[in-house]
């Protein structure tokens, strides 16, 4: 919560949300809105010979600035609405495990092993948040892979299972503050545990798991951060991400409707390090969802 607070605070997110010029006309119109209900109000009261307190002309310009300065505040959370459609797509600056009763969707190795994988990662988030231990989270995770394809392979001398990009398993945690999250498939790893760039591996790891939701999941809210970047080591910019993840998203749930709510989450950190734009965000995403992938 207070990440998401110094985001808001951030001078990042004030310098791209606010305009002088819609600050003043805002204070423009409700000081114009306030001084015409108190004339309106005035002249009835004095009709009835009745004593009204009239507030001072400062008051009425510091009620209008406070008002104005509200309505031109940084909007941390953007929605748009799918054409047609009761399906919502949000863009938020958050922490993708404060969204509760949201299902989480998060990007995986192939070998769906973290021992190598840095803690900033989400998918190790997830473990060290949700599970009482490694342990815990290796016997859920390998009982859900026992009967999924796989190859043998290993990684510094010792045996590992490679399975195909796509695959998909629902954990749900004991701690139920996040609903259940899917963890998928988006990237191979090479000989020394490192993710092998790929656009299309992305893709096809969020096809996959708009697939197997559709298929196996409940009409859930689902939760995604922006994925490809960081582990992924995917070159694109964060757009193009967004891009990958809004176009799969469209493209399938025109075909199924496994959702109503999709949040695409910035972690405040990323948000502010990143230099985000909601609003060219919020403009791509009306322009998606009003003429389709």
């Amino acid at each position: 919560m207070m990440k998401r607070i110094r985001a808001f605070f951030s001078r990042h997110a004030w310098k791209v949300s606010f305009s002088f010029k819609r600050f003043f006309l805002q204070w423009f119109s409700i000081f114009a809105i306030l001084w015409t209900f108190i004339d309106f109000a005035d002249f009835y009261a004095a009709k009835a010979k009745a004593n009204l307190w009239n507030p001072p002309v400062w008051s009425v310009l510091l009620t209008g600035i406070l008002i104005a300065g509200w309505l031109s505040r940084p909007r941390l959370t953007r929605t748009v609405r799918l054409k047609d459609k009761d399906v919502a797509i949000h863009i938020k600056v958050d922490d993708i495990f404060r969204q509760k009763g949201c299902v989480a969707i998060i990007p995986a190795n192939n070998w769906f092993k973290m021992d190598h994988v840095s803690e900033a990662s989400v998918q190790v988030q997830y473990r060290d948040r949700f599970f009482g231990s490694e342990a815990e989270f290796n016997r859920l995770a390998e009982s859900r892979l026992a009967n999924e394809p796989h190859v043998r392979g290993s990684y510094n001398g010792e045996p590992v299972k490679e399975y195909a990009l796509g695959t998909v398993i629902r954990l749900e945690p004991p701690s139920r503050s996040i609903k259940a999250a899917y963890l998928v498939a988006t990237a191979r790893l090479n000989p020394f545990g490192r993710a092998i760039p790929s656009r299309d591996d992305l893709r096809n790891g969020l096809i996959a798991a708009w697939g197997y939701i559709a298929a196996r999941g409940g009409r859930e809210p689902l939760v995604i951060p922006i994925m490809g970047s960081g582990r992924h080591r995917i070159n694109l910019n964060r757009f193009e991400l967004m891009h990958d993840i809004v176009q799969s998203f469209v493209q399938a749930v025109d075909h199924n409707k496994f959702t109503e709510e999709l949040t695409i989450v910035i972690h405040p950190d990323s948000f502010i390090r990143h230099q985000y734009s909601l609003n060219e965000m919020e403009e791509y995403l009306n322009y998606v969802c009003k003429f389709g992938a």
